[in-house]
C-alpha cells in the first residue's frame, strides 16, 4: 500500500467480528464475559467511540518551526524538548519522548536535515509536510505534525495520482489551530536547481488548491533530489532561493533522537524488512505449530480436570511472560519456543494481557520478539503478532513502524478487528497516551487470570 493514499482498508471504529482461533481445544467451554468475539481491548476502544481526529495542542505545548507571521528571514525551531509527533502515511501520527533543548532551524537547509530524525528514516520519492500551529510569538508556529506520502507506487514505482495525495494531505492538514504548512519534495528524477514554481510539479500545485480550500496555506516549499549533507535544494514557492542541505548527522533533532535510543533508518525499506517473512524460520516453526497445539491441549485437558481451566489460561501467559524474559537475556528463542507463543496468542485473554507489557520496562525485549514471530508466521498467527507489533511501535513512539506493522497483520488476516482498530486510531491521528488504556485493559485481563504482567520475570 502506498503511503501517499488512504488506507483502502476496511476499518471502522467499530470492532468487527472475527472467528475465534482459539488456541485452547474446540471442546473447551465459551467464556460467559466475552462479548461476541470482541476482546475487552476492543470494546475498550470501541466505547471511547472510536478513534477521532484529535484537535491541535496548545502553542505552550511545544516547539516550533515557520511561522505564520514572518517578517525579515524565516525561522525555523524544534521543540526536542517536547514530544515530536512524526507520520508516515495520512493521519499515522505518533509522540517521541526528546530530551534536548529547542532546536532552531532558521534556513531550509537544516529543516531538510532534520527530516530523517523526524520520521525515523531518510524520505525518498517523497511529499513531506510539516504541520504547523499557532505558537505564542508572532514569528513562529509550532511543528505539530510530520506527514509523509509516497510519491510513487513502492512495487511498481508507478507516480501516484496527485489528487489523491493532495486530498489526503488536505485531510490531515485541516485541523483545529493549523495556521500553515510546509512542504517538502523530496524526488530523485528531480534535475537539481530545478526551476521553481509549483505549475512544474503537479502535486504540488494540486495540493495548494485542496489547502486554499480549507484556508490552510503553504508557507514554504522547497524539493531536493535526496537528504544528505550538502546536497542542493531549492523553493517552489515564493521567491527564487537555493541552497546546501546541512548534515543531517549534526542536526540537534537527530541528536535528540540518538539521546533517546532511536534509530534513523537509510530508508523505509529497513523498515518493512523488519516484518518481512522469513522462509527458513517460517518453515522451522511451522514444522513445530502441531505438537505445540497438542501440548497445548493436553495442559488445558488437565487443567479441567482440576477444576480450574482458568488454570490452563494462567499458564499459558506465565510461560509467554517468562520466554520474553529469557528472550531478553539468553541467546534467544527456538524454534518450539516460537511455535508455543503462537499458539498461546490464540487466546484472546492471553494476546490481551500481553498488550500490558508495553507499559514495562521489558517492552523493548517483547517487541523484539513480537518481530521476530511476525517474520516466522503466517495467516492468523502472523496477523495476532503484528498486531501486537504495531501497538508496541505506536505507543513507544515510532508512527512508521506500526503502520507497516499493522499493514503486515491486515494483509494476513483483512477481518483481525483489533488491526483495524488500531489502523484506524493511526489514520485518525489518535495520540499514542489515548491508547495506554489498552494497556491498562491488559492488565485487567492478566490480573483476572491472577497474573501481574509486570512481576513475572
Amino acid at each position: 500500500m502506498t503511503s501517499a493514499a488512504p488506507s483502502s482498508r476496511p476499518a471502522s471504529a467499530e470492532a468487527r467480528s472475527v472467528p475465534h482461533r482459539a488456541g485452547r481445544p474446540a471442546s473447551a467451554p465459551p467464556r460467559a464475559d466475552r462479548a461476541a468475539g470482541r476482546c475487552p481491548t476492543a470494546r475498550a476502544l470501541a466505547a471511547r467511540g472510536g478513534p477521532r481526529p484529535v484537535p491541535a495542542p496548545a502553542a505552550a505545548s511545544g516547539g516550533g518551526a515557520s511561522g505564520p507571521r514572518f517578517s525579515g528571514r524565516s525561522t525555523y525551531e524544534y521543540a526536542a524538548a517536547s514530544r515530536a509527533r512524526c507520520a508516515d502515511r495520512a493521519g499515522d501520527e505518533y509522540n517521541r519522548p526528546l530530551h534536548i533543548g529547542p532546536a532552531r532551524l532558521d534556513d531550509p537547509g537544516d529543516l531538510l536535515a532534520a527530516l530523517p530524525a523526524m520520521l525515523g528514516f531518510r524520505p525518498e520519492r517523497s511529499l513531506v509536510l510539516a504541520v504547523l500551529c499557532a505558537a505564542p510569538t508572532a514569528e513562529s508556529a509550532v511543528i505539530d505534525l510530520v506527514v509523509r506520502f509516497d510519491l510513487r507506487h513502492p512495487g511498481t514505482g508507478a507516480p501516484s495520482d496527485t489528487e489523491t495525495v493532495a486530498a489526503a494531505a488536505a485531510r490531515v492538514c485541516a485541523r483545529p489551530g493549523v495556521v500553515g504548512v510546509l512542504a517538502v519534495l523530496v524526488d530523485d528524477a528531480l534535475s537539481d536547481g530545478e526551476p521553481a514554481g509549483p505549475q512544474r510539479i503537479p502535486v504540488f500545485r494540486e495540493l495548494e488548491r485542496q489547502l486554499a480550500s480549507h484556508a490552510v496555506p503553504v508557507r514554504g516549499a522547497w524539493a531536493a533530489r535526496s537528504i544528505a549533507a550538502g546536497r542542493p535544494w531549492w523553493s517552489v514557492t515564493g521567491p527564487p532561493r537555493r541552497g546546501r542541505i546541512a548534515d543531517p548527522g549534526a542536526s540537534a533533532v537527530t541528536l535528540g533522537r540518538v539521546l533517546d535510543g532511536r534509530p534513523i533508518r537509510r530508508s523505509r525499506d529497513e523498515l518493512t524488512a523488519l516484518v518481512a517473512p522469513d522462509d527458513a524460520l517460517r518453515a522451522r516453526v511451522s514444522s513445530e505449530l502441531k505438537e505445540a497445539r497438542g501440548r497445548a491441549k493436553d495442559r488445558y485437558v488437565a487443567a479441567a480436570q482440576r477444576g480450574d481451566p482458568a488454570g490452563y489460561l494462567r499458564g499459558e501467559l506465565m510461560t509467554v511472560l517468562w520466554l520474553i524474559a529469557n528472550a531478553e537475556s539468553g541467546p534467544g528463542l527456538e524454534a518450539r519456543e516460537l511455535a508455543q507463543i503462537a499458539v498461546a496468542l490464540r487466546d484472546r485473554e492471553v494476546r490481551d494481557s500481553v498488550f500490558a507489557v508495553a507499559d514495562t520496562a521489558h517492552a523493548e525485549a517483547a517487541e523484539s520478539l513480537l518481530a521476530l514471530l511476525t517474520r516466522a508466521l503466517d495467516g492468523a498467527d502472523r496477523a495476532e503478532a503484528a498486531t501486537l507489533l504495531g501497538y508496541f511501535a505506536y505507543v513507544r513512539g515510532d508512527g512508521p513502524f506500526a503502520g507497516i506493522a499493522l499493514d503486515a497483520a491486515l494483509d494476513a488476516e483483512p477481518r483481525h478487528s483489533m488491526a483495524a482498530l488500531l489502523h484506524t486510531a493511526l489514520e485518525a491521528g489518535m495520540r499514542p497516551e489515548r491508547l495506554r488504556d489498552l494497556a491498562q485493559c491488559g492488565r485487567d485481563t492478566a490480573t483476572a487470570l491472577g497474573v501481574d504482567p509486570a512481576a513475572v520475570w
